[in-house]
């Protein structure tokens, strides 16, 4: 990919998260230096290994972080807004009534209109078998338990509308080589989705992992696990 269409995937990416940001009453994200290098140095990691995965120096760092994958036999120039809208597709499944501190299932979608964040970066790598991988980092990072009520908010206007989809829509891992933290409930269910999120209670901080598995019967179902540690000062 040239610097010039580089760039204007980012452009893409970053205009397509703050229409949904505008949306749901948050305000714009500015594009960060810093960030960006950063989110290109894991994409290219991540592409290298083939292996969709979260770095976990992001939550020593408290950045947020969003990573998908696409793949196509025919192309992989893929415009920066399907991934945002990837990510975006997860309302779908958000309760914006109830408990709503309880949707770590919705991670990608809450962390690209959580309210608080300020500064975004975006990196993309193609690996070898030619699938595109796409990372985004956020700062402050957002789906922290108890904060979701103030920094997810329903749209302005009280629509949903979900992004359209399409053939080889973006996903988040078919066929890459994803790692079990909790494991299947049977051996022939299929890992389909991972996220990591994290929530602090004074000087413990909990990290949740999510994982999604789908049956040979096409079911889905997901699994969550917390590890618990304690948080020096400095």
């Amino acid at each position: 990919m040239t610097k010039a269409r580089m760039e204007q995937f980012i452009k893409e990416i970053l205009d397509s998260h703050n229409a949904y940001r505008k949306r749901h009453q948050a305000p714009a994200l500015r594009l960060s230096q810093d960030l960006t290098e950063s989110a290109q140095s894991w994409a290219e990691h991540i592409a290298g290994n083939d292996k969709l995965e979260h770095d976990t120096q992001c939550q020593k760092d408290k950045i947020g972080e969003n990573v998908a994958m696409k793949y196509s036999s025919v192309h992989s120039d893929f415009p920066g807004n399907l991934f945002t809208d990837y990510w975006y597709r997860e309302i779908e499944d958000y309760n914006f009534e109830g408990n709503v501190e309880d949707q770590i299932q919705c991670g990608h979608f809450t962390q690209v209109v959580w309210k608080a964040s300020e500064e975004v970066g975006f990196g993309r790598a193609v690996s070898k078998s030619g699938r595109v991988y796409v990372v985004s980092r956020y700062r402050p990072a957002g789906n922290y338990m108890g904060e979701f009520g103030k920094n997810v908010l329903p749209p302005a206007d009280g629509k949903i509308v979900l992004p359209e989809t399409e053939q080889g829509k973006t996903a988040p891992m078919p066929g890459a080589k994803l790692e079990a933290v909790i494991g299947p409930n049977d051996p022939a269910d299929q890992l389909v989705g991972t996220r990591m999120s994290t929530k602090t209670s004074g000087n413990k901080k909990t990290v949740v992992h999510t994982e999604t598995y789908r049956t040979p019967e096409g079911n889905t179902y997901t699994k969550e696990r917390e590890t618990t540690s304690t948080v020096q000062d400095e």
